[in-house]
């Protein structure tokens, strides 16, 4: 039984629901902001019972028979259902609680494979931890400074002749759908000291382009895709800015760097990951983030890369094992 972890909007997950139904894999597929409502909680403890019921779907899950489970994107119930009847106060609390069954429910299946373990996710998303990870393994990183010290900064930026870019530590969602993104951008300017001093600027070398790569890497396999993004001047900085054609190609990674592709992503405990580096003009490759739960599914779109494939394969193989 492989069970897939995310919620009623989650498009990528339809790929590998789309793949399981090619095969006699037995999955759910659990979305997650469903509990309590169409999905019912019953665990018993002193029996070891701990049972999802669906009463759409009409299936009843035991988590007992769960192999290997997919975490993709989970949400919190938005109570909707019985939001007229409860305070502000009440509405939070019950919100609160539904979190701690989700929790409990991971924790229930910790033993399991996992594509990726929540916890490991959660840890991996830190982008400072991820570039002292990546200087070790032997990564090139972009010069970077973290610091509310004025001073610093400033000497930063004067050394740079302000040709830096600024982004957020972990992700730039904002809100719970992360329908506001902040996005990696250039610094045409020093910020003034009480900007600086009030929170910590976390700024980099800005790194001259050939193009964005894509690296996706799910167990031992390894995919990259080449973006064209200084074709448009809104992309030029961040990729994600650009139009849906900006021109997509496969590349072949040096064996070097794809080895440290799957350093990095072991070093960090996971299964999975979606690895962004910079193509400089003369052919180096310059770490920038790891995404430890990355979007996907417009590469398998777009190149045909056989990610829900692989996927279902290492939910299937390693959860056999377990």
């Amino acid at each position: 039984m492989i069970l897939l972890i995310t919620n009623k909007d989650d498009v990528t997950v339809d790929y590998v629901v789309q793949e399981l139904q090619k095969t006699n894999i037995p999955y759910y597929r659990l979305n997650t902001e469903d509990i309590p409502n169409i999905v019912s909680v019953d665990f018993d403890f002193d029996r070891d019972r701990f049972l999802l019921h669906d009463s759409v779907k009409n299936v009843t899950v035991d988590l007992s028979t769960v192999t290997s489970v997919y975490f993709r994107r989970p949400r919190i119930t938005s109570l909707s259902y019985m939001k007229e009847a409860l305070s502000e106060t009440e509405h939070m609390y019950l919100q609160r609680e539904a979190a701690q069954i989700l929790e409990g429910i991971y924790k229930i299946l910790e033993d399991r494979f996992w594509l990726n373990n929540v916890y490991r996710i959660r840890e991996a998303e830190n982008k400072l931890y991820q570039l002292r990870l990546a200087k070790r393994i032997g990564f090139t990183i972009p010069e970077t400074v973290l610091s509310n010290d004025y001073t610093s900064v400033k000497k930063f930026l004067d050394e740079n002749k302000c040709l830096c870019i600024i982004k957020p530590v972990r992700s730039g969602g904002m809100g719970e759908r992360a329908d506001k993104v902040i996005f990696t951008s250039r610094l045409d300017e020093a910020p003034d000291g009480d900007q600086i001093q009030a929170f910590p600027l976390y700024t980099q070398r800005l790194i001259e382009k050939q193009a964005d790569l894509r690296i996706i890497t799910i167990g031992d396999h390894i995919y990259c895709a080449k973006i064209d993004s200084q074709a448009e001047p809104d992309a030029r900085v961040d990729w994600r800015r650009g139009s849906e054609h900006l021109r997509h190609s496969v590349h072949e990674l040096p064996e070097s760097i794809k080895q440290k592709c799957f350093e990095i992503t072991h070093a960090l405990g996971l299964n999975y990951s979606a690895i962004d580096l910079i193509l400089t003009p003369d052919s180096k490759y310059v770490f920038l983030e790891c995404n430890p739960n990355g979007q996907w599914a417009w590469l398998e779109e777009r190149l045909g890369f056989p990610i829900s494939h692989d996927i279902v394969n290492l939910l299937q193989s390693k959860g056999a094992k377990v």
